[in-house]
């Protein structure tokens, strides 16, 4: 997984991850932070985490922009997406669609996420807490089913 620390949404998107795959009994083999979510710190971090762990099958980045440089860097070590490493992201960044392959990402609902921050600020009382909105995975070819 790479990840970046800094990001204010990024605690509660690991979080929700990370639970996510416990109830299928998963957890990350490795991890990579990244400060910045840009592309060159994906493809560091990609390059730190292929020079430590061999045999990595998926990559789950917490923007697009990651996964651009994820994509290189995989590429530099002679790997293929989706033959020997899924990648799947966040934001569906108009740079995703234009990935080859074609990035598999969650999608941030602007439109609907604006929507719902006007509602929650003209309502009386000024609701309070959190209030989610659904991501609709935006499936392209990133990712194919494990081997065997």
């Amino acid at each position: 997984m790479l990840r970046g620390e800094a990001e204010i949404g990024g605690a509660r998107r690991i979080a929700g991850i990370r639970a996510e795959m416990a109830g299928r009994g998963l957890r990350f083999a490795a991890e990579e932070s990244c400060l910045e979510w840009e592309p060159h710190r994906g493809y560091e971090a990609t390059h730190a985490l292929l020079e430590r762990r061999r045999g990595i099958r998926a990559l789950l980045c917490m923007n697009d922009r990651l996964a651009f440089g994820a994509y290189q860097a995989l590429a530099d070590h002679g790997l293929s997406v989706p033959r020997d490493v899924s990648v799947v992201s966040f934001d569906n960044d108009e740079l995703a669609s234009y990935l080859r392959p074609g990035l598999t990402t969650v999608g941030l609902p602007h439109e609907a996420m604006g929507r719902t921050s006007v509602e929650l600020l003209l309502a009386p009382g000024r609701p309070t807490g959190s209030h989610l909105i659904p991501m609709p995975v935006i499936e392209r070819n990133s990712v194919r089913p494990p081997a065997g």
